[in-house]
């Protein structure tokens, strides 16, 4: 029979030693920048009514239970929509337009496991009530500084839009049955349906061209060269703002832009700009963002919203791999006999002092000491005899 005290459930897992400091680290950055530019820092409640994150445009897999009134409850989900929540129900905020910040464990239970963890850290930004294309640069101009302040460079922003897709499909007149079956198709990368679907739809040309946006990507030549083809249609002038967009980064110096509409995500969810952002090699995203106007009126607000998530597990991951950041706490460990102890606690305090990390622990013989320090990231070890001082590197 399982003992269960001494498993932890498939998904989760502990965090210790170098791995959460340097996730404390990332996260107090992230937030930090986050502080700078005017986003105020929200802390909902890590457990909600499941009408919260359950709805018909998103369908997340929850983690839920039900409390001792019979209410059924979710584990946090989507901090988009709690504070969507927040804002919807708060009387006392004042104005239409409102920025806040976050920083919260989430939790989601896969479909398939696959190794997939069920709880991750993740940190973001939700620009409330402002519809303009200033907004949407502003919260990708973000999303790059604040990569850049966790010592990250080497990444690509992939920019699409919701809107885009279906906009075009209703340039080329697809109904709406056929447009359900395509965005299927995307939601589960199956592009051989796909393109069954396309050539017994539309003409070669309108089927290659939609096909070819899921497999291919590109930079300034890409787009114009889709605006070259589509001139006339409606979803030209998508491809006009993201070009706008792409033009005003530029000149904030963000060059690493790719146009990418193979990003999907719920299509009732997403309205506009969406972006994921990937760093050097690693397949999946650590920043995940879009535009979506409609979420707020499920709330029974009529605001528009763009914003996005950093995953702070996979950030901290690549932050170690690379050794991007050092933690600059030295560490000495201090030892001692016994009429030294006290003496020893009170001197130790004056290395505290200038930032270093004494620990104070109890060893029969120096040697058991100095294997200790080694193995676990001490430079020196502090030996109290005789109320007296002695100073050792570890060896």
């Amino acid at each position: 029979m399982k003992d269960y005290k001494l498993h932890i459930s498939d998904g989760f897992r502990d965090i210790y030693g170098e791995e959460i400091l340097i996730k404390k680290e990332l996260e107090n950055r992230i937030l930090n920048s986050f502080k700078l530019y005017g986003y105020e820092l929200i802390k909902t409640p890590g457990l909600e009514y499941i009408d919260v994150y359950s709805d018909k445009g998103q369908k997340p897999d929850l983690y839920n239970l039900i409390n001792r009134q019979g209410e059924v409850l979710a584990l946090c989900n989507d901090m988009t929509r709690s504070i969507a929540r927040f804002v919807s129900t708060n009387n006392s905020l004042k104005g239409d337009c409102f920025k806040y910040c976050y920083s919260a464990d989430t939790f989601r239970y896969p479909r398939l496991y696959q190794g997939k963890t069920h709880q991750f850290l993740q940190s973001g930004v939700e620009l409330i009530g402002d519809d303009s294309i200033n907004s949407d640069i502003e919260i990708i101009y973000l999303a790059n500084q604040v990569l850049k302040s966790c010592n990250c460079n080497k990444f690509t922003i992939n920019i699409g839009s919701s809107l885009f897709l279906k906009t075009l499909m209703d340039d080329f007149k697809i109904s709406e049955d056929v447009k359900k079956e395509i965005y299927h198709t995307i939601e589960i990368n199956d592009y051989v349906t796909l393109r069954s679907i396309l050539d017994k739809n539309l003409d070669s040309d309108k089927s290659e061209l939609i096909f070819e946006l899921m497999l291919k990507g590109g930079r300034l030549k890409f787009i114009d060269s889709l605006m070259n083809k589509l001139k006339g249609y409606k979803s030209y002038e998508v491809l006009v703002y993201l070009k706008n967009i792409f033009n005003s980064l530029k000149e904030l110096g963000v060059e690493n832009i790719i146009f990418d509409f193979s990003i999907y995500s719920y299509q009732d969810y997403y309205t506009g700009i969406i972006f994921n952002i990937y760093i050097d090699n690693v397949v999946r995203y650590v920043v995940n963002g879009g535009r979506c106007d409609f979420l707020f009126k499920e709330f029974g607000k009529d605001l528009c919203d763009v914003g996005f998530g950093i995953d702070i597990d996979i950030l901290t991951d690549y932050v170690i791999n690379n050794k991007l950041i050092t933690l600059k706490n030295e560490k000495y460990l201090a030892i001692s006999d016994k009429d030294s102890f006290i003496y020893a606690l009170k001197n130790n305090d004056s290395f505290r002092k200038d930032g270093i990390i004494v620990n104070e622990m109890d060893f029969d013989n120096y040697e058991l000491a100095n294997s200790y320090a080694k193995d676990n990231g001490y430079t020196k070890i502090i030996e109290y005899k005789n109320n007296k001082m002695n100073i050792k590197e570890v060896m």
